[in-house]
Parts: structure tokens; C-alpha cells; sequence
């Protein structure tokens, strides 16, 4: 790929899309955006700038409901705003873990955080079907849970659709944004069948609560502990998602808000958390 020359810092675009490689070089303060299209020559557009990360916020915001609730990402454009109206909301590392009290995928019997984490710890996903990073790095996470299930309850929380077919980037997506929780709980059922996810699945309700608290769409991981409090907080998805060794999305670097959250994989963390002695896990 041909290098573009930048002042400040170079920042790949969060969402792909078929048949072309968008990235953006933020120069002098503006965003100028390259397109490049297969056999074709980039383009030059001017787009909306990316969400701002520079400004550090210590704690996070307690904010489970805002204007973008309960809506379908339409542009690209709205993920952008989305995302960074969300940012501060993500609990830090040392921080509490919001509770909720959620359905099951499977039987819609409500379950709370709490109630896992008093249990043994928490590895939890916020994302949907229709997130291809999620998908791309299913095995990955499936190996981890593998590994790791006996020590950790692991957990998804379906959320919003990151490319639902009738908004934003549909090209990647597997479904249609549904309109009520009786239509996600649906999606998400098929998609807990159908990619054999072996988490338990929780359903976030069609307003979103869930997913904007934890500022976790498109894709995101936390752990918490037995003590309900946040140890693994990945940073905002789809750029600063690490499940583990060898991927990256994007460029890899955390910059401003990006740097508050956990550097490392999810990965790393879990094989620090739980050691090996003589080749098998122990806590």
C-alpha cells in the first residue's frame, strides 16, 4: 500500500467496506479522506472529521440513554457521531461495572452481571451478526473460551447492528436492523445457532441501554471480576479491538481517549489472570 505523507498522525477509517480500502490522514488539523478503488486511482474527498480523542476524561459518564438510542445506523457519518457522544461512557479499568439485568438468547430468562460475576469472572462482548470484525475473529475468541471457559464465564451481549442490510456499510452486514426486542431477540437467536457461538448470549433491548453505557457498538470486550469491578476494559471498537496476538484493525495505535483504556489483548490479559503450571491453567 503506497504511504501518504501526514503532519500529525495518520488514522485508518474504522469501517471497511466492499471492494475498497478507505483511510484517513488527519493533516493540520483537517481530515482529508483517500479512496482506492481496485485498478483505479485514489480520490480525494473532504469528510466529517473523526470523534475527538484528545481530551482526557478520568471517569466515565453514567449515560444509558441519548439521541442516537434506539436507532438504525444509517451513514457513516452517524457511526462517527455515535461513537464519539459514547466514548466517555465506557467504564475504565478500576472502575465499577455498570449491572444489568438482561434475556437469555436461548429461553429469555433474565440474567444479571451481577449475578455472573459473584460466580467467577466475566469475559464480556458487546457486538452482532452483522460486525464482520467479530466475525473474522470468531475462532479466535471461540480458542480463548476454550481455554479459558472453565475459569470465566463468557458472555456476549447482542447489541445493535454494526452493517445492518438497510443502513450503514449493509454490504458487510447478515440481517435487516430489527425494530422491536422481540425481532433482535430473534436475530439474535438464529445468529447464536447459526454461528454456534458457545457464550452465552444476552439480548440488549431495542433502545439500547446496555450497548450505550458501555459504549460498546460495534465490537468490544471488558473482564470484571468476582468483585464486580472493570480489570479489562478494551478500548472503542472497531480500531482499538484486541482480542488477541496478531490482529489489528487499522494502524494499532491508541491515541487520547483510546490511551485510557487496556493496551493490551484480551488475549494477554486472560493468560496473565490465569497462569499455566505444568501446561494446565490454574487460577
Amino acid at each position: 500500500m503506497e504511504q501518504i505523507p501526514f503532519m500529525r498522525r495518520v488514522s485508518f477509517s474504522a469501517f471497511p467496506c466492499p471492494g475498497f480500502i478507505l483511510f484517513s490522514a488527519l493533516l493540520s488539523g483537517g481530515l482529508v479522506s483517500y479512496s482506492q478503488d481496485s485498478g483505479a486511482k485514489g480520490t480525494q474527498t473532504a469528510l466529517k472529521p473523526l470523534p475527538d480523542l484528545t481530551v482526557a476524561k478520568s471517569v466515565s459518564k453514567a449515560s444509558d440513554n441519548d439521541r442516537f438510542s434506539g436507532k438504525i445506523v444509517a451513514t457513516r457519518d452517524m457511526a462517527w457521531d455515535m461513537i464519539d457522544h459514547r466514548e466517555g461512557n465506557a467504564p475504565r479499568p478500576g472502575e465499577m461495572a455498570p449491572n444489568f439485568s438482561l434475556p437469555r438468547a436461548d429461553d429469555g430468562g433474565v440474567v444479571s452481571l451481577k449475578d455472573l460475576y459473584l460466580t467467577k469472572p466475566v469475559v464480556l462482548l458487546f457486538s452482532s451478526w452483522g460486525c464482520d470484525i467479530f466475525r473474522e475473529t470468531l475462532g479466535g475468541l471461540q480458542s480463548l473460551q476454550t481455554e479459558y471457559g472453565d475459569r470465566a464465564h463468557f458472555v456476549m451481549v447482542y447489541i445493535r447492528e454494526a452493517h445492518p442490510f438497510d443502513g450503514f456499510g449493509g454490504g458487510l452486514g447478515r440481517v435487516k436492523d430489527p425494530r422491536t426486542d422481540e425481532e433482535r431477540a430473534a436475530i439474535a437467536r438464529k445468529a447464536h445457532r447459526q454461528m454456534r457461538l458457545p457464550f452465552l448470549v444476552l439480548v440488549d433491548p431495542i433502545e439500547d441501554p446496555t450497548a450505550t453505557r458501555w459504549a460498546g457498538w460495534p465490537v468490544r470486550p471488558f473482564v470484571i471480576d468476582t468483585s464486580g469491578k472493570v480489570v479489562y476494559a478494551g478500548a472503542q471498537g472497531p480500531w482499538g479491538y484486541r482480542p488477541y496476538r496478531g490482529f489489528l484493525h487499522g494502524n494499532g495505535k491508541l491515541e487520547g481517549l483510546d490511551r485510557e483504556f487496556s493496551s493490551e489483548t484480551l488475549e494477554e490479559y486472560l493468560e496473565k489472570r490465569f497462569p499455566k503450571a505444568n501446561g494446565k491453567t490454574v487460577n
